[in-house]
């Protein structure tokens, strides 16, 4: 709060929209560049079979529109980012967003969806310092980060903004990692993941604490809700989850799971 940041994005938000297709589909791409922008940009998409992942055919100058045509011929959970230079810079302004390519007969069904990325801020001024922060190139370089977030700011996905399930549903989580730099350790408070797919790929591990996700990598993260309450999503390098922002929550409703956790009360054994 009171903290104003100037954003580069695709679409308007970070990270930029989710994208969604099959292993096969035939995709025409199009990006636009607004007249009003500072600078050129383009696409690298991590699902692309070709030069720069897009990025050569979507050199796309202030008020210009280009296009592309790919085959998504590898299912799995893909970043995308801005890849004009300096890349790190596009990227830590929030240039990042994923993109799903589905197996052929699709994903197994699940209750509910949600899209996470975590991303880092590097401004001038110090963590929490009121007013307008410009970018800082040279924190970027040394990897000192002052914002640590999930989907573009500090409480994106707490409080009123926390993601909502019930108890016995079965949960979804496609989470990213847009950088630039950090590595995330990226856990649920209270949970074990049934099912990982570690970096986004088709391997499928089974019931984890911390799943890492690389810098411009990804996983998905699966679990059934089976008590009520509220659980924390953290970077598990702790400091960056209660002091730079890499915090968000679920609220799951429902009625109460004695059998498999009870609370007790205070003073209790």
């Amino acid at each position: 709060d009171g903290v104003e940041y100037t954003f580069w994005t695709f679409g308007g938000s970070v990270p930029g929209s989710f994208i969604r297709v099959r292993e096969g589909d035939e995709v025409e791409f199009h990006l636009t560049n607004a007249k009003s922008s500072m600078t050129a940009h383009n696409i690298d998409l991590h699902a692309v079979t070709g030069p720069g992942g897009g990025a050569t055919a979507t050199f796309t100058g202030p008020g210009q529109e280009t296009s592309f045509t790919f085959r998504a011929l590898k299912s799995g959970l893909f970043v995308y980012h801005c890849a004009m230079a300096p890349v790190g810079m596009h990227i830590a302004n929030g240039m990042y967003g994923l993109i799903l390519v589905e197996p052929e007969g699709g994903l197994p069904k699940v209750d509910r969806e949600f899209y996470v990325m975590q991303g880092e801020f590097y401004t001038m001024g110090k963590h929490g310092e009121q007013g307008h922060q410009d970018f800082s190139y040279e924190k970027a370089v040394d990897e000192r980060p002052d914002y640590v977030v999930f989907n573009g700011a500090v409480g994106s996905l707490t409080g009123d903004n926390a993601l909502k399930a019930r108890t016995g549903e079965k949960v979804r989580l496609f989470v990213g990692n847009g950088g630039p730099n950090l590595v995330s350790s990226f856990h649920v408070i209270g949970e074990i993941f049934d099912n990982v797919y570690p970096e986004g790929g088709i391997t499928v591990n089974h019931n984890v604490q911390t799943t890492l996700v690389p810098a411009g990598g990804a996983a998905i993260t699966e679990f059934r809700t089976d008590v009520p309450g509220t659980y924390v999503m953290v970077d598990h390098s702790i400091f960056r989850a209660f002091d730079k922002g890499a915090l968000g929550m679920i609220d799951v409703m429902g009625d109460a799971q004695p059998t498999i956790f009870n609370g007790g009360s205070a003073g209790g054994h």
